[in-house]
């Protein structure tokens, strides 16, 4: 057998796997995709109680403006399925000196689309409440190269006590410290408009304008039966060699090792597996990538989920959720109220939601976090059920100079070998189609 006549050799059957052994079944080219577990979708994965509550395991929704994910989703005819966050109870609070405040009306993530609102809003001082609205007169800065923390960013343009507000909406998405999030990987638009607008809020404002001028098209997408329902889809219409409880021991750039002791041969591999995995994988075969692999890094989160009756909670469910101030004394960093969200997260009479607690142990965590939800949201009595989602160790850290980092990993690959995933080029589901899509192309 010819290399060309051999299979692309998939290791990961996450999305990113998943989505990589798409492009290249559409392409016609064959391919083997090795997964360890026993099931496909990696994080991604839904449950459904006897009862009728709907629990996803980390994402419950994907970004539109990226539309890689969208695209997959149609592609697969899943269209039909497709819901929204409910636009009647978009109300989010902020949690500042222990009171709920209502969040600031017509904000784009943390920009402010009108000012008075946002003064009038609380979040801050009086005195960071304008100085946040300042940043419109604040020069910008010098085209450079050089990445630049989070934390950076917001105190030049926002002033410091904006971070209190800013970093539980920005880092929270990475699960990251401010002083250590790379700009340039994560929020490479903001920076954009910095040197195009001189400030990111009229750059905002102006995107939203033109954005006003069009049919109206909500933020975020999800499906009827749950984030599962695009795993599922994928792997009933894959129809390549896919093997499940099938660890991988090595990697080369046209073989892998099974722990088995079987080899198999490819004309080319994408690893879709974490970094920290993937160094592993690569230790042998190919030391220097390893090596490079080896400087990125993994932050940690654990997520509660928690079901009630509504006569339990006496707070209004009229919401999406709760984000906390960076200054609150409590470990609890957001609560979303999934029944509230979506439609059929819940049955008639039922409230689910998930508190994110940070890097807690487990039992920690949700005893902290049955206690924290009770007290802000009036609950009585135990909950329903509960459900820990331990993400510890496995959020990546995109740290500053990550960018380069990726170059420097991508450099020392051989030509047939791709690494591919949330570790590289994005947290989100859109980026991890959207990148392992395109390392097939290339394959």
């Amino acid at each position: 057998m010819t290399t060309h006549q051999l299979p692309v050799l998939i290791v990961g059957g996450g999305i990113a796997g998943l989505s990589a052994a798409w492009e290249l079944q559409r392409l016609g080219v064959p391919y083997t995709l090795l997964e360890a577990a026993g099931r496909l979708g990696g994080k991604i994965g839904t449950e459904i109680t006897p009862d009728g509550y709907l629990i996803e395991q980390v994402a419950d929704a994907f970004i539109v403006q990226k539309p890689y994910a969208e695209q997959l989703a149609r592609e697969l005819g899943l269209a039909p399925h497709f819901i929204h966050p409910r636009p009647d109870t978009r109300h989010l609070y902020f949690l500042k000196r222990g009171v709920l405040l209502p969040f600031p009306p017509r904000l784009k993530l943390f920009v402010p689309l009108e000012d008075q609102s946002f003064l009038d809003s609380g979040v801050l001082s009086p005195e960071g409440l304008r100085r946040f609205l300042a940043e419109q007169e604040v020069a910008p800065k010098a085209p450079t190269t050089e990445d630049e923390s989070l934390e950076s960013f917001i105190v030049r343009r926002f002033g410091p006590e904006a971070l209190d507000f800013v970093v539980p909406l920005m880092a929270g998405i990475y699960v990251a410290k401010a002083s250590e999030l790379s700009m340039q990987a994560a929020f490479a638009p903001y920076l954009e408009m910095e040197q195009r607008y001189g400030s990111v809020i009229r750059g905002v404002r102006t995107a939203q304008r033109e954005l006003d001028n069009q049919p109206a098209r909500p933020v975020f997408l999800s499906f009827q039966g749950g984030m599962q329902t695009l795993i599922s889809a994928l792997e009933q219409q894959l129809t390549g060699d896919i093997r499940l409880n099938t660890p991988v021991a090595e990697v080369d750039d046209h073989a892998v090792r099974l722990h088995s002791g079987e080899t198999l041969q490819g004309r080319a591999v994408i690893v879709a597996a974490p970094a920290w995995k993937t160094r592993e994988l690569l230790a042998r075969t190919q030391p220097a990538a390893a090596q490079q692999l080896a400087q990125l890094r993994a932050n940690g989160s654990v997520a509660v989920a928690l079901a009630y009756r509504t006569d339990q909670i006496a707070h209004t469910l009229n919401m999406h959720g709760v984000i906390v101030d960076r200054q609150e004394d409590t470990p609890l960093s957001a609560i979303t109220l999934h029944s509230s969200k979506m439609h059929g997260r819940a049955p008639e009479g039922g409230v689910l939601l998930r508190a994110f607690m940070g890097a807690l142990e487990p039992a920690e965590a949700l005893q902290a976090a049955q206690r924290e939800v009770a007290r802000l949201l009036g609950v009585t009595g135990e909950p329903l059920f509960s459900r820990v989602l331990d993400w510890r160790g496995q959020n990546p850290a995109y740290q500053l100079g990550h960018l380069r980092q990726i170059e420097r990993i991508n450099a020392a690959l051989p030509p047939t070998l791709r690494v591919v995933g949330a570790s590289y080029g994005g947290v989100g589901i859109p980026d991890c189609v959207r990148y392992a899509r395109a390392a097939a192309r290339e394959l």
